[in-house]
């Protein structure tokens, strides 16, 4: 190997080493900052349902995008942690499609294959951000989990860019600059967040 080439390989491996220690960071930062909100919780044959209110997400500039006519997406996540662990074992995710129709002076409203129609913005907000009753996960999820101490992480976005163009977005970089591809990418994270998003996490609660 020439000089150059152990170099540019050097520059690589600090440039790794930087990255993951930056990701680490932001890992770290964000799971002590998350804010704890009380959540309401019910168990059905063995599965959670949730209920909690998210429509602080809505702010005045997200509620004049709403009346605009233009298509917003309105996304709420819910994710089942057991104390301690760094990944969830279970997940479940409400997306809403919402348009303002001019013609009938009312919004419809789309989630999955099911399509609404809603009267004002205030029931919009109602119907994607306030969940009854959100079963999170299977049976399955849960049914070895009796006893353990778990959490709920709840996101709720509003208009996030599409997982295929964040995936386009997120590809590693060629480049062998130094700034190398993981900072890139730490960079090109930014591009995929939503127009507004809102995190926390739930009280701490015993599996039954």
């Amino acid at each position: 190997m020439t000089r150059g080439a152990r170099q540019r390989a050097l520059r690589r491996t600090r440039a790794l080493a930087l990255g993951l220690l930056l990701l680490l960071a932001a890992t770290v930062a964000a799971a002590q900052a998350l804010a704890t909100r009380r959540v309401g919780l019910s168990w059905q044959q063995g599965v959670p349902r949730l209920s909690v209110s998210v429509t602080d997400l809505v702010d005045a500039g997200a509620r004049r995008a709403l009346e605009s006519g233009l298509q917003k997406q309105l996304i709420l996540t819910v994710q089942a942690y057991q104390v301690g662990a760094s990944q969830p074992f279970a997940t479940t995710r409400v997306q809403c499609a919402a348009t303002y129709d001019l013609w009938e002076e009312s919004y419809i409203v789309r989630i999955g294959r099911r399509s609404e129609r809603h009267s004002s913005v205030a029931a919009v907000i109602d119907r994607c951000l306030v969940a009854r009753d959100l079963p999170v996960g299977r049976a399955a999820d849960w049914s070895n989990r009796h006893g353990r101490a778990v959490y709920f992480a709840v996101r709720a976005e509003f208009n996030p860019i599409s997982a295929s163009r964040c995936t386009a977005l997120l590809r590693p970089s060629r480049s062998d600059g130094p700034i190398g591809p993981v900072v890139v990418n730490i960079v090109r994270r930014e591009i995929c967040a939503a127009e507004r998003a809102v995190d926390f996490r739930s009280q701490e609660v015993s599996v039954p």
